[in-house]
């Protein structure tokens, strides 16, 4: 039980996940008692945003590989993680707050900034892994690869939403309303929005890009998996 339980959190990037999450942690509080001012604290917060759509992944993948939900039972966790997964690339929009500050080299940002974008990617990487696995069985390789597609596209979308007109995930629940409203607004007039094309289409690339070259390291390294 133990063995299998350490194969399972290893197979899913647990320990680089809680690594690259700790030098994150060292490296703010290092620039607080460094520079005396606490600029970037608010990415703890992006980067905690970071580990729920992994969380989430990680329960799911447990409950299906115990044979403890079925296949159907396993859809609201799948709704939550749709909901959530932008907020791990989204890190990576974090670099618009880049500039020179009293007190702090720009070097020592750039990196803070760059090890919490490249943590959130790796999050939302693993946590994607996670589903597509889920529906190469139900719909086969193709089918699972068209839902990475749509899945990068709605996380484009997601990020545009978070950054520029500052939504939240929560918002679905807490203001539904004006929530849907924006969405009904943007499919209306898309091309009116010309911001909004450009980052759904640069996110979706990049989300889409950087799963496949993940997609085919695992492989490599794990060719059996691969070829189950």
């Amino acid at each position: 039980m133990r063995l299998h339980s350490l194969r399972f959190l290893h197979h899913h990037g647990l320990l680089p996940a809680l690594l690259s999450t700790a030098v994150c942690v060292g490296m703010v509080k290092a620039r607080q008692d460094w520079s005396q001012h606490s600029v970037y604290l608010w990415l703890l917060w992006n980067l905690f945003l970071a580990w729920v759509p992994y969380s989430l992944s990680l329960v799911t993948s447990f409950l299906h590989e115990r044979g403890a939900a079925r296949w159907w039972s396993l859809a609201p966790l799948g709704v939550a993680w749709l909901l959530v997964f932008p907020n791990a690339p989204y890190l990576l929009t974090d670099f618009i707050h880049l500039r020179p500050r009293q007190g702090i080299p720009l070097w020592f940002d750039a990196g803070l900034l760059g090890l919490f974008a490249a943590t959130g990617w790796m999050l939302g990487l693993l946590s994607l892994e996670v589903w597509k696995r889920l529906l190469e069985e139900r719909v086969g390789r193709v089918g699972a690869w068209l839902g990475v597609a749509v899945v990068s596209v709605l996380c484009g979308y997601g990020i545009y939403l978070g950054r520029v007109e500052r939504w939240n995930s929560w918002d679905v629940l807490t203001e539904p309303r004006p929530f849907f409203a924006a969405i009904r607004a943007h499919l209306r007039e898309p091309w009116e929005n010309p911001q909004l094309l450009g980052i759904t289409a640069l996110f979706t690339v990049l989300v889409l890009l950087s799963y496949y070259a993940f997609d085919q390291l695992r492989g490599w390294r794990h060719p059996k998996d691969a070829q189950a």
